[in-house]
């Protein structure tokens, strides 16, 4: 009796159709399939629709939340699991995916692209690090300053005239945003390289 279990993972948009008929043609070729997905939070649209395909066709479905592959691993024999991804290179969940298909000797095939079989018998792919939020940097100035003067309410007036508030605002929020996304890139870089 020829078995498969499924398990879908990763983010990348793909169609409704196309996950279907891929998917379908892999079932239709065994005498028992089980579909599963594996999220970190939440799964995504396409995990969704494969687990309604699934359902709708009378498949079993089973569900590992928080990226579980020893457990998913230790549920089912290796040589009937395959991995479809829905591979994109900025998903931390397909490089995870990856990493433990290379170490679990998983195959694992590119659902965004006809099920093509991705390589993972190169160097090791590390798992990537959980990321935490950028910690904001603040300027402590440890000595006692004076507290300075206010201005007069004639030097407030003219001051309004000189600037535009909202144009100032703007060009803050511009410039945190890039400082943001300097950090932010700079960060996930560090991710891919790993």
């Amino acid at each position: 009796m020829r078995r498969v279990t499924i398990a879908v993972i990763g983010n990348a948009k793909t169609t409704r159709a196309n996950l279907e008929a891929l998917i379908g043609d892999v079932v239709e070729s065994v005498d028992q399939a089980t579909v599963v997905t594996v999220y970190n939070e939440a799964p995504s649209e396409a995990l969704i629709w494969a687990t309604q395909y699934a359902q709708d066709k009378g498949i079993e479905t089973l569900q590992y939340p928080d990226n579980n592959y020893e457990a998913l691993v230790a549920e089912h024999k290796r040589e009937e699991l395959r991995f479809f991804m829905l591979w994109s290179d900025e998903d931390p969940e397909c490089q995870l995916a990856a990493s433990m298909a290379q170490e679990f000797n998983v195959p694992s095939y590119d659902l965004t692209d006809g099920l093509i079989l991705i390589p993972l018998n190169q160097a090791p792919i590390s798992r990537p690090a959980k990321t935490e939020a950028p910690i904001i940097e603040s300027v402590v100035n440890p000595e006692p300053t004076q507290q300075p003067e206010l201005p007069s309410e004639d030097e407030v007036d003219e001051e309004a005239e000189e600037y535009d508030l909202g144009e100032i605002m703007t060009l803050a929020l511009e410039e945190a945003g890039k400082i943001f996304a300097r950090s932010f890139a700079t960060e996930f870089m560090k991710l891919l390289k790993k």
